[in-house]
C-alpha cells in the first residue's frame, strides 16, 4: 500500500497550493478595491477657443477634438459661430450633447455643410496616478488571476490523477494487492 510519507506529502502539497490560491485571491480583492478607489481619480479640465468643425451636417454628428484625447470628457459649449463670416449660430440650428462633446445641425439649419468654430470648456475624470492608468492595471491583474487559477486547476487535476494512480497501483499487484486475498 501507499506509505504514510507519500500521503503526508500530498496533503502538504494541497495545503501549499490552497494557501497560494487564497493569497492570490486576497491580493486580487485588495488591488481591485484600490484601483477603483476615488483616491486614484483625477479630474482634468480645460477650455478650447475657436476649434473648427468642417462640413457640419444634419446627418452625422460632429465630435469635438478633445474626445480623441479624453474619450470620457464632458463639454460645455460657450459659443458656436460660422467660420466664414463670424455670425453666431442660434441654438435652434443645432443639438448639442455635452456627454459626448458633439453637435449635429437640425434639418432646417442654414449652416449645413459650413465650417463652424466652437468655443467650449471640458472636464474629464480619469482613473490614474502618476501617469499610470489604474483601470487598465486592474483589468490586466484580473486577467492574470483568471489565467493563474485556470493553470492551478489543471495542475491540481494532474496531481490528483498521479496520486490516484499511485494509490490504486498497489491494489492490483500480486504481492500486496487483492490477488493475495484469493490465496494464489
Amino acid at each position: 500500500m501507499v506509505n504514510d510519507e507519500q500521503g503526508k506529502n500530498v496533503v502538504k502539497g494541497i495545503v501549499l497550493v490552497m494557501g497560494v490560491i487564497i493569497l492570490i485571491l486576497v491580493s486580487a480583492l485588495i488591488v481591485g478595491s484600490l484601483v477603483n478607489s476615488s483616491a486614484f481619480q483625477t479630474t482634468l479640465s480645460g477650455s478650447v477657443v475657436n476649434e473648427t468643425l468642417t462640413n457640419v451636417t444634419n446627418i452625422t454628428s460632429s465630435t469635438f477634438a478633445i474626445d480623441s484625447t479624453y474619450a470620457n470628457a464632458a463639454c460645455s459649449l460657450s459659443s458656436l459661430v460660422n467660420a466664414t463670416d463670424g455670425v453666431s449660430v442660434a441654438a435652434g440650428n443645432y443639438t448639442f450633447t455635452s456627454s459626448t462633446c458633439s453637435l449635429i445641425l437640425t434639418s432646417a439649419s442654414q449652416y449645413i455643410g459650413e465650417a463652424l468654430n466652437t468655443t467650449y470648456t471640458w472636464t474629464s475624470v480619469e482613473n490614474s496616478i502618476g501617469g499610470i492608468n489604474t483601470t487598465w492595471v486592474g483589468e490586466q491583474f484580473g486577467l492574470f488571476v483568471t489565467a493563474l487559477l485556470g493553470f492551478l486547476a489543471v495542475i491540481g487535476v494532474i496531481i490528483a490523477i498521479v496520486w490516484l494512480i499511485a494509490y490504486l497501483k498497489p491494489l492490483f499487484s500480486e504481492k500486496e494487492g487483492m490477488g493475495s486475498l484469493t490465496g494464489n
